[in-house]
């Protein structure tokens, strides 16, 4: 059967690709663009394959979802209501609406939920900036969450990695890689024409 030589693919690279994905998928308009689950979801199925650590797998995705809320949250508490004149935002009010909406109605659970819902995800944090949520409520919700999100997410690829790694051989791993990433690329654009 063959294996994935993660020293050929550079498990550095890989474990910056997760933090990196991690974080711009939970940034501020940015996370509603890219199609960061397909992403992360082949990504990860790489990592199990080549025998990355899941702990340190895991530790990365996190510190990237929690740099990129709390990048999201900063931006919220610089910018205030004026975050309704935002281009994006004029052109796609619906998204603004459903964080606060959400935001409003859930308080500091909306943090701790918001990241597992993937189209308001990008947008709770900042709108909780911008409403001038207590910042150590948010710290406080963004350091539970993240490991929640971390585990519950790219744990579960993980394994679900390891499964195929033992199951298929290296081309079938490969194909699967391959096929996610354009699934993933192909909803990403058809969700972007559809709320344009």
């Amino acid at each position: 059967m063959g294996e994935i030589n993660v020293s050929e693919w550079g498990a550095g690279l890989l474990l910056l690709a997760v933090f990196s994905i991690s974080m711009v998928e939970s940034l501020a308009v940015v996370g509603l663009l890219v199609p960061g689950i397909g992403l992360l979801l082949a990504l990860t199925l790489a990592a199990a394959a080549g025998d990355i650590p899941l702990w340190l797998w895991v530790a990365c995705g996190t510190a990237g979802a929690f740099l990129g809320d709390g990048v999201s949250f900063l931006l919220g508490q610089r910018t205030g209501p004026s975050v309704h004149s935002w281009r994006f935002f004029q052109r796609h009010p619906h998204w603004l609406r459903r964080g606060e909406a959400f935001f409003q109605r859930w308080g500091i659970w909306s943090i701790m939920t918001g990241r597992f819902i993937g189209p308001i995800r990008p947008v709770v944090p900042l709108v909780a900036g911008a409403m001038r949520m207590s910042p150590r409520q948010f710290w406080f919700a963004n350091a539970i969450s993240s490991p929640a999100w971390g585990m519950a997410y790219l744990a579960t690829m993980y394994w679900l990695g390891e499964a195929f790694r033992d199951t298929f051989d290296l081309p079938v791993i490969a194909s699967l890689l391959a096929f996610a990433t354009l699934i993933a690329l192909v909803v990403s654009v058809l969700v972007n024409q559809r709320h344009r």
